[in-house]
């Protein structure tokens, strides 16, 4: 799992490449732990899923992780870029309910900026 990270104005954007599965999880939370330690009040991330060629349940257990450790401080997730096999486990995991998905990066951040 290659994790890109590069930032539009207070948007953390996260680029995935690889397969989102165990045991490549923990990199995932690790960086995205990092990242947040020194974030905003209301941190808000983009996790783009262009180059994943596959997730899991690990995969899907960490988004939610994620999202429990920023919805306390007021924060949200966009999830952009996800293929056919991506989409559908959202969907039929719910996770799709919680998770901002989104066609593109300029939609996501649009969105996200838009509201605090």
């Amino acid at each position: 799992m290659i994790i890109t990270v590069s930032k539009k104005k207070e948007i953390v954007i996260f680029r995935l490449k690889g397969k989102f599965i165990s045991p490549n999880i923990g990199k995932v939370w690790e960086t995205v732990d990092r990242t947040l330690c020194g974030s905003a009040a209301h941190p808000k991330l983009v996790f783009d899923f262009k180059e994943v060629t596959q997730i899991d349940g690990a995969g899907l257990g960490t988004l939610m992780k994620i999202l429990a450790e920023i919805l306390p401080r007021r924060g949200r997730i966009a999830v952009i870029n996800m293929n056919k096999h991506v989409r559908s486990l959202t969907v039929m995991t719910q996770l799709s309910t919680v998770l901002e998905c989104f066609k593109n990066e300029d939609d996501a951040v649009t969105t996200l900026l838009g509201h605090s």
